[in-house]
């Protein structure tokens, strides 16, 4: 059973707010359902230092990095949801999923969910 994140619950997307940021991975197409991993709560800055410090050896994580900034609410009213699933390393852990799964994932949509984001 999946339980409902509040509408308010602010969400950060590691990556920034790019609809190419949000497209779909050859990993995440595998997950079900299909959907692209967030954090949720916090500020921007604790979102990237949590994933600095479960990832410290990762070169995909180093330097500054782009995070897009936006709420549940935001991203239900472009019509996706958004999905708790945590994990060992984040408690706050999410997915962004779409009623039409894959498909969903569709360029129209994704400009749509860009729009919800703002840069940070």
């Amino acid at each position: 059973m999946i339980i409902p994140v509040p509408p308010e619950t602010v969400v950060h997307r590691i990556g920034g707010a790019d609809p190419d940021n949000f497209r779909l991975k050859r990993a995440e197409l595998k997950l079900i359902p299909p959907g692209v991993s967030v954090l949720l709560a916090g500020t921007a800055e604790e979102a990237v230092a949590a994933m600095k410090l479960a990832f410290p050896n990762s070169t995909k994580w180093a330097g500054e990095l782009a995070v897009g900034t936006s709420t549940v609410a935001s991203i239900r009213s472009v019509g996706f949801e958004v999905w708790p699933c945590p994990t060992l390393q984040f408690a706050n852990h999410a997915r962004i999923v779409h009623p039409e799964g894959i498909v969903g994932f569709r360029e129209e949509n994704l400009s749509r969910l860009a729009l919800a984001f703002a840069e940070s």
